[in-house]
């Protein structure tokens, strides 16, 4: 359930020196610049819930960058989600930029470089930033999604954007309380998923001539999950298409059939492990559930997608 708090870690520093130090303890590594030598405020506020970090960030007018020398030294491979609160902001990542103005929200991504200038408000100099980061197994979105969804503006007060940004700031000014049930994690999955559809539906109406076909196959392949012999020639036949033309719709993605099936069985195998508290079920049955036909291949496919074994994030979550 969600109740009025405020945020854990509070911070707050008069001193440029410090700021790009405390930037990094709640998010990755930047390089601050262009800071006013005299008036310098900066605060962050951060929450950790399951597996979404939530942070609002306000100071005055800068740039912060985060670069490749950087990146090769705290390598945090994460999604992010900017939205604009106060002031102005420009963003730029994968040869891109857009503005942000008040309600507007922004993707990028931590393991390439971006920018950000941020610009105060007019009346005192200050801007506000909600901060909202995901690991990037956990959002479920392809690498081309990503590529071609980072540094675009999203509308903060027109269309199912504008839904997103209100429900996040809503967020943003609360915070998730456990029950000592499953209750936590299953709200996270669910922003989650709402990110993802409102993200997915923008990059398939802007980018990709079969996103409807590329729908019909991923809708098919959620259906047939359980199936440990499933195949693209399955689904294939599913679509009245050919194979050739099923590996093509997923190409122009930089996505293959067989990767989207393991992510996807992935992912629920994990969303069974948050919702199994009691342990009613092992993971082998789990796994089996979900179309893995060896125990061993599960444990290494999860942690190679979500960075902890399966028994450690059960462990994890039943300690929340």
């Amino acid at each position: 359930m969600l109740t009025q708090s405020g945020f854990t870690l509070p911070a707050r520093t008069a001193r440029p020196d410090d700021w790009a130090d405390m930037l990094r303890q709640h998010f990755v590594s930047l390089e601050v610049a262009d800071v006013p030598d005299a008036g310098f405020t900066g605060a962050v506020r951060s929450a950790q819930t399951a597996h979404l970090n939530v942070a609002s960030v306000n100071s005055v007018a800068q740039s912060i960058s985060r670069v490749d020398g950087l990146i090769r030294t705290d390598s945090k491979d994460d999604l992010q989600i900017g939205v604009m609160r106060r002031g102005r902001a420009v963003v730029q990542q994968d040869d891109r930029e857009c503005v942000l103005d008040h309600g507007d929200f922004v993707l990028y991504d931590t393991s390439r470089p971006f920018r950000w200038r941020l610009d105060g408000h007019p009346s005192d100099d200050c801007w506000g930033l909600e901060v909202f980061t995901w690991p990037r197994g956990t959002l479920a979105l392809t690498e081309t999604d990503v590529r071609q969804l980072t540094a675009i503006a999203f509308d903060g007060h027109a269309g199912a954007s504008a839904l997103l940004s209100r429900f996040l700031h809503d967020l943003a000014t609360m915070r998730m309380s456990d029950d000592g049930d499953s209750s936590t994690t299953l709200i996270v999955d669910e922003v989650g998923d709402l990110v993802n559809a409102i993200l997915r539906r923008s990059a398939s109406r802007d980018h990709h001539p079969h996103a409807d076909l590329y729908q019909s196959a991923v809708t098919r392949i959620d259906e047939t999950l359980a199936d440990h012999n499933l195949s693209p020639a399955d689904i294939a036949a599913a679509l009245s298409i050919s194979t050739r033309q099923l590996h093509r719709v997923f190409a122009e993605r930089d996505a293959t059939v067989s990767s989207t099936i393991r992510r996807r069985r992935l992912e629920h195998c994990r969303r069974d492990i948050v919702a199994d508290r009691t342990r009613r079920s092992s993971l082998l049955q789990i796994s089996t559930r979900w179309g893995f036909g060896d125990l061993a291949v599960f444990s290494r496919a999860f942690k190679q997608e979500y960075g902890i074994s399966p028994s450690h994030y059960r462990a994890t979550v039943a300690a929340e």
